[in-house]
């Protein structure tokens, strides 16, 4: 049977938002970070664990602990308000999935203050009406990673 495409079958139909973008290797530092963390905070408490050792590194000592809460309640109201569950690949994998790309410039452009932009890029992974807060969350947490990067920098000076 042939399809109006002139093949007998279509390729494998691959997840819904997991569509491979970009791979990690392309894509700026910051906008890697946030996928990073989004996988590790999606694979369990050891992934979780290593999460957590990263932001304690990146952040001043007695901060991790609210960064990483603050990092949570973002991840609830995603998986609580998403249009639909977010797609994402292994922890190890090169590729980029869309949703995951989705993600990170959310992230990064809200660090940015870029906000009216950062609030139609939420709307692309939530409903609506909680993409304010997202985008609040959002930012608040780029804030404190741009914060520290930038004193560590200045005492390297």
């Amino acid at each position: 049977m042939t399809s109006e495409f002139g093949t007998e079958s279509f390729p494998v139909r691959v997840e819904r938002g997991a569509a491979a973008v970009g791979r990690f290797d392309a894509m700026p530092d910051d906008e890697a970070w946030w996928v990073w963390a989004l996988r590790l905070w999606c694979d369990g408490p050891q992934a979780q664990a290593v999460f957590a050792q990263d932001v304690a590194a990146r952040l001043r000592p007695g901060h991790g602990s609210a960064f990483i809460a603050r990092f949570g309640d973002l991840m609830t109201l995603i998986q609580r308000h998403a249009r639909r569950p977010l797609a994402r690949h292994g922890a190890g994998c090169p590729c980029v999935g869309a949703d995951e790309a989705v993600f990170a410039l959310l992230c990064s452009t809200a660090t940015h203050g870029e906000r009216e932009d950062a609030m139609l890029i939420a709307c692309l992974l939530l409903r609506p009406d909680v993409a304010p807060l997202a985008v609040s969350l959002a930012q608040s947490l780029g804030l404190d990673l741009a914060r520290r990067a930038r004193t560590t920098a200045e005492t390297l000076h």
